[in-house]
């Protein structure tokens, strides 16, 4: 078959959402079972050892039934039941009630049909805490008790109180061992879940510590490299020249031994904040080191680069930090320098590192292009 064929095939039957294909491969399978069930039953019919109307009562109710779960999970009706989507638990307690009423109807070789109700426990490791697979349990050792002791009683000829006697005392050795094995084997597996969760929670926390400066959420000195290679490369392509700009706030040391290194941080912070609202989709800002920030401007000429750091100027005079210290102004020094194809990054950056001295020296709270 061409597999995208099979492909389509798949999903119009099991869906497209890969949780609920597994939902609805559990539920095809349970079906299948009691479909197999079913022809076995028949085939006892046949054979003169069941009665036929209680045997196609029971396929027709059986695989009713059976249509039903899937109808509920293959239309998503399943996913309003947030505590058991799977339908794990309705699942396991009808494959009980189907057990003991195939029991009832099954005949000579009843004592077989018990296999079903434990594999109805089996199922239960998907999806079941260690508390409902003991439930489970219990139901299915309590429902075949009760119907072995009503056969036993209101018809002793067809149930021999005597094998249902052995019958029952081997319900309870093994269904309650097998509820036992199912709670363990899904705790272990939620519980592997669980640390699945944690460790791409923690592998996502280790990529953010890799790229980014934990204090003001930018990019940090090595995530800026790498976007300053891939920008170099675009460069060869379309010519354009790459502006890059050093910036340190002025008197910094100053704010942080007169305020403290909270308020230091909280300036850093603001100003991440402001610089960062000034940019475009493609330009880039990161923490260089300490007080210094570098921004990187594509496609941007030297004096469109002074146009931009004084407009982020302006909206950083126009923030408070009154609520940090009484009176606190922060302005910053920069310097431009403009990468073109034939330049090395490194030389630019120095470039535009010695321009912000010279900002610095000339008075501070200033833009000098190199």
């Amino acid at each position: 078959m061409n597999r995208a064929v099979f492909t389509s095939w798949a999903d119009a039957l099991l869906g497209t959402d890969r949780n609920q294909r597994v939902r609805m491969t559990q539920a095809l399978v349970a079906s299948g079972i009691y479909a197999a069930l079913s022809v076995i039953v028949g085939l006892g019919v046949l054979l003169g050892l069941v009665e036929p109307r209680p045997a196609a009562a029971l396929a027709v109710t059986v695989l009713g039934v059976s249509a039903v779960f899937l109808a509920l999970i293959r239309s998503g009706a399943n996913l309003r039941f947030a505590s058991d989507p799977a339908l794990t638990q309705a699942q396991g307690f009808f494959c009980v009630l189907a057990a003991c009423a195939c029991y009832v109807v099954a005949g000579p070789f009843r004592g077989a049909i018990l296999m079903t109700v434990m594999i109805g426990q089996v199922f239960g490791i998907f999806a079941l805490t260690p508390r409902q697979a003991r439930r489970m349990a219990t139901l299915g050792v309590t429902a075949l008790g009760i119907t072995m002791t009503a056969g036993a009683f209101w018809d002793p000829v067809r149930f021999p109180p005597r094998i249902e006697l052995l019958n029952f005392l081997l319900i309870v050795l093994m269904l309650p061992i097998i509820g036992w094995l199912t709670g363990t084997l899904s705790a272990i597996r939620n519980k592997l879940r669980q640390q699945k969760v944690q460790l791409e929670n923690a592998l996502q926390q280790n990529r953010l510590l890799a790229t980014q400066d934990e204090l003001t959420g930018l990019s940090n000195r090595r995530h800026m490299t790498t976007l300053l290679v891939a920008e170099r490369g675009r460069q060869q392509r379309n010519r354009m020249p790459i502006s890059m700009v050093l910036m340190d706030i002025d008197h910094f040391k100053r704010i942080n031994d007169g305020c403290g290194h909270q308020a230091g941080d909280q300036v850093l912070q603001i100003f991440a904040d402001v610089i960062t609202h000034g940019l475009r989709t493609g330009d880039a800002l990161a923490r260089w080191g300490g007080e210094e920030f570098l921004l990187m401007l594509p496609n941007t000429t030297a004096e469109d680069a002074l146009i931009c750091v004084e407009r982020m100027r302006g909206q950083l005079a126009a923030r408070s930090f009154e609520h940090i210290a009484p009176k606190l102004t922060v302005t910053f020094s920069a310097g431009i320098g403009v990468c073109t194809v034939d330049d090395r990054t490194d030389a630019i950056i120095e470039r535009a590192d010695r321009a912000m001295y010279r900002a610095k020296t000339a008075g501070r709270n200033r833009t000098v292009v190199a």
